[in-house]
């Protein structure tokens, strides 16, 4: 089954080096959550929809976008959920199979962490998700998944369990390997791992685990971070 790709960028910090390459890569549907716009514009790219209650536009952004062809979802009166969060929703809708959300981490603590909920909630919907900040990119692991990664200078990432417990974690080609580990809510035993110089696979047996890779502030650019 084809992949359908989607990018979301939010009003958050903007790791501009990886939306650049995102933004170079075929995609289907490029999403803009209120101020996330600006992200765009500053890259010269238009948005092919804007969600939220524009709260961050000025009345002349929003006739601009308009008469730029931009299709505007306009929902003031939604109190009830984040701006994101409405925007996650609209990917659903349009039927993406893997969504990269930019404008997510590292701005408001309450949001940030409702963010990374967000990745569960994607998981139950069979959709693969990624949260990229300025420093970080996170995403969940479901039961029987495994991603491998591609090293780089200056990178490392840690795992730590989104369930009560999560079992048959593995690691390979890392610094501290693991074997059908089991790691409970609060433990720290899957903090800062680091590469070598092969590729890391990360696998999960049962439960949902967030896998954090940190340091992107080094990554080189051009590469893949997942193969």
């Amino acid at each position: 089954m084809k992949v359908k790709k989607g990018i979301l960028v939010g009003g958050g910090p903007v790791n501009y080096p990886f939306l650049r390459h995102e933004l170079a890569k075929e995609h289907d549907l490029l999403i803009a959550v209120d101020g996330g716009c600006r992200a765009l514009a500053d890259l010269g790219r238009l948005p092919t929809v804007v969600v939220g209650d524009y709260d961050s536009l000025a009345p002349s952004d929003l006739e601009q976008l308009k008469g730029q062809g931009v299709q505007l979802l306009f929902d003031e009166h939604d109190q009830e959920r984040t701006d994101l969060e409405i925007g996650l929703e609209f990917a659903v809708e349009q039927d993406l199979t893997e969504l990269v959300v930019f404008g997510g981490l590292g701005g408001r603590l309450d949001h940030t962490l409702a963010n990374l909920s967000s990745l569960y909630q994607m998981k139950l919907k069979r959709k693969k998700m990624f949260l990229v900040g300025p420093e970080q990119l996170v995403t969940m692991l479901a039961p029987g998944e495994q991603v491998v990664m591609t090293p780089f200078a200056g990178g490392h990432f840690s795992l730590l369990p989104y369930s009560t417990t999560v079992s048959g974690v593995k690691v390979a080609g890392a610094r501290y390997p693991l074997e059908e580990a089991t790691l409970t809510l609060g433990s720290t035993l899957g903090i800062h791992n680091e590469y070598r110089t092969a590729p890391v696979g990360v696998g999960v047996g049962n439960g949902y685990l967030l896998l954090i890779i940190e340091g992107l502030a080094h990554w080189p650019g051009g590469m893949e971070i997942f193969q």
